[in-house]
């Protein structure tokens, strides 16, 4: 008898432990959701896979910088990467607090791009390198998806004219339009409201 009663009395137990983890990830699906988040480890739907014929790479990721910067390993050395035709909320410039949506930028470009092999290109209506010396590039995930648009379309970055028109403005743009449609990301009113000059806090 004694031995039913223990079996019994886990019974219990063990569904109160299955709820709590449900409750858990619902709660952090509920939060995602509520921020205009997409799931954990999942890029927009929304984002075609726009891989062009002429690509340099794939080159290993060294490490993601922010959110529109990273730096990979091409055969000479590492290269510093800036992401072409987006700009994020600024997270490590000495001379600027941290700005609003910056850490969740820089966490899901770390996401993203962390531990993988990614191809790039440069734009034909660009310079190849900046007045920092980083090379300017599209960066195609190892999906095929273009990184640049998909942080845009979740509404971690915004569309960025530099240096004047650039040969996927007009793709950069409409993600910014559904994005900021959709209030997600940096566009919900929970968050920055379309402004990520803002500080945190």
């Amino acid at each position: 008898m004694s031995r039913r009663r223990r079996r019994g009395g886990l019974v219990p137990v063990l569904l109160v432990l299955a709820a709590l983890v449900v409750l858990g990830v619902a709660r952090e699906s509920w939060l995602r959701e509520a921020l205009g988040l997409p799931e954990a480890g999942t890029p927009s739907v929304t984002v075609p896979r726009a891989e062009p014929a002429v690509v340099e790479g794939p080159f290993a990721v060294v490490r993601v910088v922010d959110g529109d910067t990273l730096v990979i390993l091409r055969p000479e050395g590492e290269t510093k990467v800036r992401v072409l035709g987006i700009d994020t909320a600024e997270t490590v410039d000495p001379r600027r607090p941290v700005q609003c949506f910056g850490p969740e930028a820089s966490a899901r470009a770390t996401e993203l791009l962390a531990g993988t092999q990614v191809t790039v290109r440069g734009d034909p209506l660009q310079d190849r390198v900046d007045r920092y010396g980083r090379e300017l590039d599209y960066v195609w995930l190892p999906d095929g998806l273009l990184f640049n648009q998909v942080m845009v379309e979740e509404g971690f970055a915004v569309e960025a004219t530099f240096d004047g028109p650039y040969e996927m403005q007009t793709v950069l743009r409409d993600a910014q339009d559904r994005a900021a449609a959709a209030g997600l990301g940096l566009w919900s009113p929970a968050t920055c409201g379309g402004d990520i000059t803002q500080p945190v806090g």
